[in-house]
């Protein structure tokens, strides 16, 4: 069929044409942030997840809803260099030059930035809010009560002009717990106060470890959805929806072996469906197009998605993940890994095992245990690399 009218979107936190799966967490954004605008209480919440299944496109998906409802959403991808005050800084200008406070608003900002050497006061109520965070220069100490409290003057000018403010924080699990735990004592403040200000963080399966390392009371202030892959009804959805507008339709073969094949995971899902599309025919998608598109997409995903993921290790980084791939089922003992490379002790590994999880490739789901962030990249490295003697 013609590629240009193909309606799958493989992508990073590309939005798909039919997402599906997800109401659930959905609702309880909206929920959290009609109380929150009623000034009642909500919990902030945590989304984890592994890679490819949807968390940045929950965090676009909310973004619109916020817009939808006034709110001012900051959305931000954190890196291993981000710094969370620095950050939150930054875009709190904005937040209040968007807001425009009132003189009683004024008075109170300039109070608070009195007490913060890095922020300097022009607006029409003789305001200048200038946050000096370049190169060289210090960001707020992460320690420091004035963080928090820019928070909450940030929620109650909010308040004032009955707005919201939601930040939106992907790959979360790249923040230290020291710069982390100032933001969710802020967040426990304005939660307590009833303020429209709340936070989504999105990021791997150790992110409840780093809110609790954070702080002890993180579990009481945050929910932690779990999402994954589709079950098979919401990928059959995902996959046949768009089709059907277009009036193509799948046979249930058809799904069947795109279910088989991706598990439902949902960036598997949209590589499947556009190749099954673009090598089918008339109006229908069958099994045997499903069988070529499976093909193509598996090439793609090789040559793409796990490519880019395995280059970013070393040889040694490889060697110990291609021994966790030919263990078998996950997640791998470390033991079982240090006995399949060689090796004494699990000290051995520690420098590579390190990295991996500094790079976002393993994590650890409990003592003694590695797995893939990744899903199906056992199965990819097994095909790669005969053995890790190869690598």
């Amino acid at each position: 069929m013609e590629p240009r009218a193909n309606p799958y979107a493989p992508g990073a936190g590309t939005k798909p044409p039919a997402l599906t799966g997800r109401d659930d967490e959905i609702e309880a954004f909206v929920v959290l942030l009609e109380r929150l605008g009623q000034g009642v209480a909500g919990q902030s919440m945590i989304v984890k997840g592994l890679r490819g299944v949807g968390k940045t496109v929950l965090l676009n998906t909310f973004e619109d809803f916020a817009v939808e409802r006034d709110w001012i959403p900051i959305f931000k991808e954190c890196e291993a260099t981000t710094s969370l005050p620095a950050l939150v800084a930054r875009h709190c200008r904005r937040v209040i030059d968007d807001l425009k406070p009132t003189a009683r608003a004024t008075k109170r900002l300039r109070g608070m930035v009195a007490r913060l050497s890095t922020f300097t006061v022009v607006d029409p109520n003789g305001f200048e809010l200038r946050f000096d965070l370049g190169r060289g220069e210090a960001a707020p100490d992460p320690l420091s009560d004035d963080f928090v409290d820019l928070l909450l003057e940030v929620g109650a000018l909010a308040n004032e002009r009955g707005r919201g403010v939601v930040f939106l924080l992907d790959e979360v699990q790249f923040l230290h717990p020291d710069e982390f735990g100032p933001f969710v004592v802020g967040l426990h403040r304005i939660n307590q106060k009833g303020l429209p200000l709340t936070c989504v963080a999105a990021g791997l399966p150790t992110l409840p470890a780093l809110a609790g390392a954070a702080k002890s009371y993180a579990e009481r202030l945050f929910t932690y959805p779990t999402i994954g892959r589709l079950p098979r009804e919401a990928a059959d959805e995902a996959l046949a929806r768009p089709a059907w507008v277009r009036k193509v339709r799948f046979s249930k073969s058809a799904l069947d072996l795109a279910y088989e094949r991706t598990l439902g995971y949902p960036y598997f899902v949209q590589e499947y469906g556009k190749y099954a599309w673009n090598v089918a025919n008339g109006t229908r998608i069958d099994r045997p197009d499903m069988e070529r598109g499976a093909e193509l997409a598996q090439h793609a995903l090789d040559d793409g998605f796990f490519l880019v993921r395995a280059e970013r290790a070393t040889d040694a980084e490889r060697r110990v993940m291609r021994a966790m791939a030919g263990l078998g089922e996950s997640p791998y003992a470390t033991g079982d890994v240090v006995r399949a490379l060689g090796k004494r002790s699990a000290s051995q590994l520690s420098v590579q095992r390190d990295a991996l999880i500094r790079k976002g490739l393993v994590y650890s789901p409990r003592t003694g245990f590695l797995d893939f962030t990744v899903p199906m990249f056992a199965d990819y490295l097994l095909r790669r690399f005969a053995s890790s003697e190869t690598l």
